[in-house]
């Protein structure tokens, strides 16, 4: 008699999957520090990231803040494999919501209601004009038209990539030294 799974087996299986992506009910989390800004990432609108209700690697249609993963697999930073979640009581809402055995509600969620870093950082962060820069001078790339529809880049298409991504490592460089910040 096969029995149907109505429960966390606590296996870990999801959190080896990456972190999950933050949504407006999480702004307190962050807020007050339970889930730190430093286990944060972005993946800016454009980018490319796997979409769980396609299966399939594509451009974001909404800026994802994520709670960024670690090792090889790209675990989520708070998984343990002893203690599991270390931060059970606090974890966000795509976390609270995730049943293995019935993934409707949690792929509801994909990017729906979604933080973004503007929720995230006070008006008068310095941070929010070098955000706004970065945007301005590194604009997501269509990495769709390039990178999923044709199987060769041109030699021009690949001098121009080649150019933006050199642009984008030297304000990025430039941003970790003015703002003493990890490279991580």
């Amino acid at each position: 008699m096969n029995e149907q799974q109505v429960a966390c087996k606590k296996c870990g299986n999801c959190c080896r999957k990456g972190g999950p992506a933050l949504h407006t009910a999480d702004i307190d989390r962050v807020k007050n520090g339970e889930i730190a800004l430093s286990s944060l990432i972005t993946i800016r609108k454009g980018e490319l990231a796997h979409n769980p209700q396609s299966g399939k690697l594509q451009p974001v249609s909404v800026e994802l803040v994520k709670i960024v993963g670690t090792g090889r697999q790209w675990d989520c930073c708070y998984y343990d494999e002893s203690a599991c979640c270390t931060i059970y009581e606090h974890r966000p809402l795509a976390c609270r919501v995730l049943k293995c055995w019935d993934t409707s509600e949690i792929l509801a969620l994909v990017e729906k209601d979604t933080l973004s870093r503007f929720d995230i950082l006070e008006e008068d962060d310095p941070l929010v004009p070098v955000i706004h820069e970065h945007q301005r001078l590194c604009p997501s790339y269509d990495f769709q038209k390039y990178f999923i529809e044709k199987t060769e880049l041109t030699p021009a298409e690949k001098k121009k990539l080649e150019k933006m991504v050199r642009e984008d490592l030297r304000f990025r460089t430039r941003v970790i030294e003015d703002f003493q910040l990890k490279l991580s």
